[in-house]
């Protein structure tokens, strides 16, 4: 799931280390998941927070920051 939800940033990433040379090559890496995706996708979360809505919306307590861990396997 992490993967997929980090995807454009990690494409971005791989592009810039010039390990895929394309959007479309980079992608592929993603989706066969690759270890450098993963090494990236680390790096990448420590700096990135997932926003969490509880709807209705009525205050701004229901709109809560998370930073993600990764696990192995299915949460």
């Amino acid at each position: 799931m992490a993967l997929e939800l980090f995807k454009p940033f990690i494409i971005n990433k791989l592009i810039e280390r010039e390990l895929a040379y394309n959007v479309r090559n980079a992608g592929k890496m993603v989706e066969a998941e690759s270890e450098e995706s993963y090494e990236i996708l680390d790096e990448i979360i420590s700096h990135h927070y997932v926003l969490l809505n509880r709807a209705p919306t009525l205050h701004r307590l229901s709109i809560q920051a998370f930073q993600p861990v990764l696990i192995e396997g299915k949460a």
